[in-house]
């Protein structure tokens, strides 16, 4: 007999909480209109998150949680307007996360203390990431700006205006040479590190590039506003190829560390691509952000149900049955 083993993907949802830094107490949060933007891992087990209402202008806040009680966030610091995009150094000790106005809070861990650069990237940024010396904020505005900040001078080093449509999504090659960014007409732009100097780029589609990650140094994964999620090499002028077809808008991606791939749809399906196969499974509310604390295990921002989690579970499947012997 042979025994076969599957894997099968479920969601918990997490009740949505927060509380304040200091004081303790519990500061109530309304999971109906609270957004969740962006998670990123924390570098100390824990994982922060940046928040949004439907009214974009109004507040909102990064918080840090532990990825065990999802619900319960611990509100770190505000913003003056929507948070989109939120990140980490890799030694943890600098939070960096940008919003609807462009503004940069930065946050230092040991002080508890933000400082916020008004109008740092002058306009709404959807998209930040550390560079990999820890140096450097890298931010893309909706105007097709690129921006690398310094932490350490607390200004803009450098600009590129890299495109005449809004930059959607930034991502490091695991060698820290080449970044990648998407724009709302369909490219990739591929530049090398830290130079900022374009090498070109690759046409994925007619429709906004929503999301990007490297799968490895080569290759790269896309999602796209024509519902497709496209793999293609990380040179000018590859040919993508799609991996898998949705029903919505793909705008965002995670690669956990041992290569799977989760991209999530605005209307709230999550498609994980692993081994050539692709599994889908729906959650009850849109997704707006995706990071694996771990193996098998993804973290999800919601626009209704806070942050819920997806795990891998294996289970037996039953024995095939024996073929009968045929008759001598």
């Amino acid at each position: 007999m042979k025994l076969r083993l599957f894997a099968a993907l479920l969601v918990g949802l997490a009740t949505l909480s927060a509380r304040a830094d200091d004081s303790g107490a519990a500061k109530s949060v309304d999971a109906e209109s609270q957004w969740i933007t962006s998670i990123a891992a924390a570098g100390d087990g824990s994982f922060v998150a940046g928040t949004a209402t439907g009214l974009l202008l109004r507040p909102g806040t990064v918080s840090r949680f532990q990825p065990d009680a999802p619900g319960d966030l611990e509100e770190l610091y505000e913003h003056p307007a929507a948070v989109w995009s939120v990140i980490t150094t890799s030694d943890g000790k600098t939070i960096a996360s940008a919003d609807y106005k462009g503004n940069l809070v930065l946050y230092d861990v040991a002080s508890k203390t933000p400082r916020t650069h008004e109008a740092a990237f002058e306009r709404w940024c959807q998209k930040i990431v550390v560079s990999p010396d820890d140096q450097m904020i890298v931010a893309g505005n909706e105007s097709g700006k690129l921006f690398a900040w310094s932490i350490a001078d607390a200004k803009v080093s450098k600009t590129v205006e890299l495109s005449p449509a809004s930059i959607t999504s930034l991502a490091f090659s695991p060698n820290k040479t080449q970044l990648a960014a998407t724009d709302g007409d369909g490219k990739v732009h591929l530049l090398k590190w830290p130079e900022l100097e374009s090498v070109g780029s690759v046409a994925v589609g007619e429709e906004t590039a929503w999301c990007v990650a490297y799968e490895s140094d080569s290759s790269l994964i896309v999602g796209s506003a024509d519902r497709n999620l496209y793999r293609v090499e990380a040179k000018p002028e590859a040919k993508p190829e799609s991996i898998a077809k949705g029903t919505d808008w793909i705008t965002r991606i995670a690669v956990s560390d041992a290569g799977q791939i989760a991209a999530s749809e605005v209307s709230g399906k999550i498609h994980f691509a692993s081994g050539g196969s692709v599994s889908t499974i729906g959650a009850e509310s849109g997704v707006w952000a995706l990071c694996f604390r771990g193996p098998g295990q993804l973290l999800v921002g919601t626009r209704k149900n806070g942050i819920v989690t997806a795990g891998q579970r294996w289970a037996w499947n039953p024995a095939a049955a024996k073929p009968a012997e045929a008759n001598e």
